[in-house]
């Protein structure tokens, strides 16, 4: 089964002199680690909201947290266990905190496929967050408007695929604090606003909040656009 595992900060997270790099190889050697990408700080994220006929871009993250997600990984378990024995040797299970979420189906039909993506350097620029918004006026997505939105997407290149979240209530959080491994239910952050999918988003900003903007799911909740750290040196 495939999990995402974010990747979030933590005040309360402790030094750690551990090597990302040896994580990464141990599962990618094991076939476990299917990708994974840092993402540019929080400051640097542009939200995006519809609502009624305006489109609503601020700047910045979509809540003042002390928590964000500052990279991803997606593998490929045997089961939750085995998710969390992976999370929790990460690096940033001490740094930071890890959230697992499992991945969904979301069945679009034909065409709407997710599209691999090879390593660690997804081809696309950013990576949108959607969000649940408790606070949007009530509105449904069509799933065949979202199908329609991933199909242009896949056909004009600014779709490179994504992941539909299972709900946060089957999230599961890993730290490590003081030799400890902690693992509890829930999400990195205590924020109504939770996660529920991530999709690859190529082009420009202006091209991509474009292309966020005309996403059903944009009406009903909120879409992040974080920028990928592909600068590593």
């Amino acid at each position: 089964m495939k999990y995402v595992l974010f990747v979030a900060t933590d005040p309360a997270g402790e030094p750690t002199d551990e090597n990302p790099q040896a994580w990464v190889d141990r599962w990618n050697d094991r076939g476990v680690r299917v990708e994974g990408m840092p993402l540019r700080p929080a400051a640097e994220t542009r939200t995006v909201r519809v609502r009624g006929d305006r489109v609503l871009v601020t700047d910045g993250p979509f809540a003042e947290t002390t928590e964000w997600i500052a990279g991803y990984d997606l593998v490929e378990a045997a089961d939750l266990d085995e998710a969390i024995e992976v999370a929790a040797s990460h690096p940033m299970a001490t740094g930071g905190r890890i959230e697992i979420r499992p991945v969904g189906p979301i069945g679009l039909g034909p065409g709407t496929e997710n599209v691999p993506h090879e390593g660690d350097a997804p081809a696309s620029r950013f990576l949108g967050i959607f969000r649940t918004d408790p606070g949007a006026p009530p509105f449904t997505p069509e799933p065949a408007a979202v199908a329609d939105w991933v199909r242009d997407g896949l056909a004009s290149g600014r779709c490179l695929g994504g992941q539909h979240l299972r709900p946060v209530e089957d999230a599961t959080l890993v730290r490590r604090r003081g030799g400890k491994l902690l693992v509890t239910h829930g999400a990195y952050t205590d924020v109504p606003e939770w996660v529920s999918g991530i999709v690859f988003v190529d082009g420009d900003w202006q091209e991509s909040i474009n292309y966020l903007s005309r996403c059903p799911m944009a009406r009903s909740g909120i879409a992040e656009l974080r920028e990928f750290w592909t600068d590593l040196s």
